[in-house]
């Protein structure tokens, strides 16, 4: 296999389940194949019969290059490329039963135990042994060797050719689970590569972080050659950003900015550019970074009052970690010819939008200008001179800078002033803002008739304007606000996404408002959709209105299966449910300990019990044990890193009066998610516990951690309706320490709150968005249910989209055609799970891939 292009094949075979390979002259044995097959079998994959043929053709050295390649990538996206052993390492058959009475031993071995000594414990002699490097001294008659992977005393990793440590036991067979996820022969490369390279750029909202990485990758591989795949149009600014200063990054700079420039055209297109180039985030949220407080100051600081109790662990420390946001980053080398091309494009915006764009971002201005000195070339672009003297505040002879009143101090006024009129005359400059205001503007109309006729005949003229994710918003969120809720949720920008609850205090919207407001914008977005290539059959899996339609991407985990913010998932009842967490310190990094916990709450979310390092095994109030650990490992050394897993029996806990077990990955102590070398945690779904601990055939979800130290709050399993809510949110907690004890507040009022804003449909869902590209593109829908059967609806003659998807919303078995059967014909699929033969050419969504390998991912159907 050619070494070119290689993250390119490694990104198509993750997203596409294709393999790319030319056809060779030689024919492979079949014994050879057969160690293909189970290679891949091991982690749940199969070759489809034409891509398994293709690959026998080629000589051994490119066969197994391909092989090892097929196998990285996707042993990589389940989690397997990594070592997992947990510090019970027969767990989870050896878990000690009684938390307290080993951390008992554990104390009196780390402070009365001595070499040569008799044991503390049993008094035996000539059983100790003193590990490296923690220098603990352990007896292997009271501390199981066979069992231990680290120190049973601090749980720190050690040298395992102390004699402590025997040998590794032999895993149980587990049982091999069905069906196996089909890799099918891709057709050309360079094809894929461009229709998802214009997919990307065609995205009208932030990009994953999966998404993100890829599409730096495909420029930075592709470079000037995919310049002809890009379309007219990027419509995310970010985007934008991400495309050409990656090319700028390996390309001459006159060709990629002479491309740049039809897609330039504000001053923060022009810092994101520099952003990218720099190797920092378009989305110039800002850097966080700690710095020591001394604790002197630390005590007269209102943030960190709380810390200072009688007991508290911060009162012997010498400082305190403040977290501030940096706004700036590293600049890249910006030679003199790129300084003056990128001085005169900032030259070429209109002065009023380039000063106020620029004030937007001020304090990244301020810094840039160290580096541009667009007062060397005053005379040559005045313009930016002038933009610089508002955002520095002086001009270059220490004058103060000239005033400028901007876009947003005038809308502000008008709030003020309680003028919705006003505010609408200003936000129709910019239909974007309107439509993400128009609620805010609405209720600054109140009951005055002609003002809020005003706000809606503004939105009808700007609504072709506005992006479709926007709308698609709106579309759900405008019916719930007949009532308040009871938490008024937000989602501030940020690298992870951090939800906000106040008490909603908005006053209701009018009926006759929201109708009206709805049918506008249904009609629009059928109209979009009516755009889009149009087939005969569309084939909807109902289990999809439990997916939410993807927002906030900028802050999803990175994950082998894209599950937007929000979504419930099914949990097969008779599946055991094994969590699990791995992370690695970077080489020389501080020590770093994670832990995996399991909370336990009942319906009314009172807390009931815990599965966690300070409580290995919790037992429900018939003695069985519901949840089982396999230890706390309290660091990760490179490259190796560590494992922690969590059993949990969902029928055992439920007949205990479990309703919701919450999983919680606390940052103990040590570095910040982000900066460890990786950090990934999952779920697997599995028919028995024995087995490999880790086995990536059964591993349902499998997502990267970031941001900061605290607490992240992944997933919540609904026990009574077998049911996985994934929340993937995280909360600020402590800067050490954190567990759930210390977290159990924050859980008992976020996950309910978020799992009812969910409930709500104030977000849209995945089979209401396929529903109303149905009615726009299709002739007959048919929809699945989750037992696998199957109905149809047909467009009437002459019916509108509009018609068509009233009909589909109230479709009921009565109304459906009888045995629908899928044609030859290529379809459009938006399925829960690929679990089906689909003609070729189908354009395909699906969450998990299988007998069909998705086409499409569900942010295009937002495009």
């Amino acid at each position: 296999m050619s070494i070119n292009f290689k993250q390119t094949r490694a990104l198509l075979l993750r997203r596409q389940s294709s393999v790319f390979a030319e056809e060779g002259t030689e024919l492979q044995p079949e014994a050879c194949m057969q160690l293909f097959d189970i290679d891949l079998a091991t982690l749940g994959y199969a070759l489809s019969q034409r891509l398994r043929t293709r690959l026998q053709t080629l000589d051994l050295p490119s066969l197994l290059a391909i092989q090892e390649h097929i196998w990285k990538t996707l042993a990589a996206q389940l989690g397997a490329h990594r070592q997992h052993t947990p510090l019970f390492r027969r767990f989870p058959d050896r878990t000690p039963p009684d938390t307290v009475a080993l951390w008992q031993d554990r104390v009196l071995s780390h402070f009365m135990q001595a070499p040569g000594q008799p044991c503390v414990h049993c008094g035996r002699t000539g059983t100790t042994h003193v590990l490296k490097p923690c220098r603990h001294v352990v007896c292997d008659a009271c501390f199981d060797g066979a069992n231990y992977s680290a120190c049973p005393i601090c749980h720190r990793h050690a040298d395992r050719a102390s004699p402590f440590f025997l040998p590794d036991p032999a895993p149980a067979v587990g049982t091999v689970p069905e069906p196996r996820k089909l890799l099918d022969l891709g057709a050309s490369m360079d094809d894929a590569a461009q229709v998802l390279v214009r997919a990307l750029c065609e995205r009208k909202q932030a990009m994953s972080p999966v998404d993100t990485d890829d599409f730096k990758a495909l420029a930075g591989e592709y470079r000037l050659r995919l310049l002809p795949w890009i379309p007219e149009q990027i419509p995310v600014r970010e985007n934008i950003a991400l495309l050409f200063g990656t090319l700028l990054k390996h390309c001459e700079p006159a060709a990629v900015l002479a491309a740049a420039a039809a897609h330039i055209g504000t001053a923060t297109d022009v810092i994101r550019l520099i952003a990218v180039y720099s190797g920092a985030d378009p989305s110039l949220q800002g850097q966080r970074v700690f710095r020591e407080v001394p604790i002197e100051k630390a005590r007269g600081m209102a943030r960190f009052k709380t810390l200072f109790t009688p007991e508290s662990y911060w009162n012997r420390r010498a400082s305190v970690p403040l977290a501030l946001t940096i706004k700036r980053f590293k600049m890249a080398r910006l030679g003199r010819p790129l300084r003056r091309a990128l001085l005169a494009l900032l030259e070429s915006f209109d002065p009023d939008s380039l000063t106020e764009d620029m004030l937007r971002h001020r304090a990244y201005w301020v810094w840039l200008g160290e580096f541009l000195h667009p007062h060397e070339y005053r005379k040559r672009y005045p313009k930016v001179a002038f933009a610089f003297g508002v955002v520095r505040k002086k001009g270059p002879d220490g004058t103060p800078g000239p005033q400028f009143e901007t876009f947003y101090a005038g809308l502000e006024k008008a709030v003020m002033r309680k003028d919705a009129v006003a505010m609408v005359a200003l936000l129709r400059k910019r239909p974007g803002e309107l439509a993400r205001r128009l609620d805010h503007a609405l209720r600054v109309a109140g009951d005055d008739s002609a003002a809020a006729g005003a706000v809606l005949d503004a939105f009808a003229q700007c609504v072709a304007q506005c992006a479709t994710p926007v709308l698609l918003t709106l579309r759900a969120l405008l019916p719930t606000r007949l009532h308040a809720a009871q938490k008024r949720i937000y989602w501030p920008k940020g690298s992870v996404a951090t939800g906000f609850m106040v008490r909603d205090r908005r006053p209701p919207l009018a009926r006759q408002t929201i109708e009206a407001t709805v049918a506008l914008i249904e009609r629009e977005l059928l109209a979009r959709f009516s755009g889009k290539p149009q087939l005969d059959d569309f084939l909807i899996d109902a289990a999809l209105g439990d997916i939410v339609v993807p927002f906030n991407e900028r802050t999803a985990s990175r994950s082998a299966i894209e599950l937007p913010r929000g979504s419930v998932l099914a949990v097969p009842p008779a599946n055991k449910v094994r969590l699990f967490l791995h992370w690695c310190e970077p080489e020389n990094g501080h020590t770093t300990d994670l832990d995996l916990s399991v909370a336990f709450y009942d319906d009314d979310w009172h807390y009931l019990g815990v599965c966690s390092y300070y409580q290995l095994t919790c037992t429900g109030r018939d003695g069985s044990v519901i949840a089982t650990s396999a230890g706390d490992l309290t660091d990760a050394p490179f490259p190796n890193g560590a494992s922690e897993f969590v059993d949990l029996d969902c029928a055992l806990a439920r007949r205990n009066g479990v309703r919701y077990a919450v999983a919680v990955l606390n940052n103990y102590s040590g570095m910040a998610f982000e900066n460890l070398e990786h950090a990934f945690a999952g779920l697997m779904l599995r028919d028995e516990v024995q087995g490999e601990h880790f086995d990536p055939r059964t591993v349902a979800l499998r997502f990267d951690l970031a941001g900061a130290n605290g607490v992240f709050l992944p997933m919540v399993f609904d026990l009574r309706d077998d049911r996985l809510h994934w929340l993937d949110l995280y909360t600020s907690g402590e800067f050490a320490f954190n567990n759930v004890a210390t977290s159990n507040a924050d859980i008992a009022a976020v996950c309910p709150a978020m799992i009812a804003y969910f409930a709500s449909g104030i977000r849209m869902s995945m089979y209401h968005l396929a529903l109303l590209h149905g009615a726009a593109r299709a002739q007959r829908v048919i929809v699945r249910d989750e037992a696998g059967g199957m109905r149809a609806l047909s467009r009437h003659a002459g019916e509108d989209n509009a018609g068509f998807l009233g009909r589909l919303r109230r479709f009921a078995p009565d109304d459906a055609d009888s045995a629908p059967a899928l044609g030859a014909a290529p379809l459009f699929a938006a399925l829960l799970d690929a679990d089906i033969a689909l003609p070729a050419n189908s354009i395909v969504y699906a969450l998990r891939s299988g007998a069909t390998a998705p086409t499409i991912a569900a942010s295009d159907l937002i495009s």
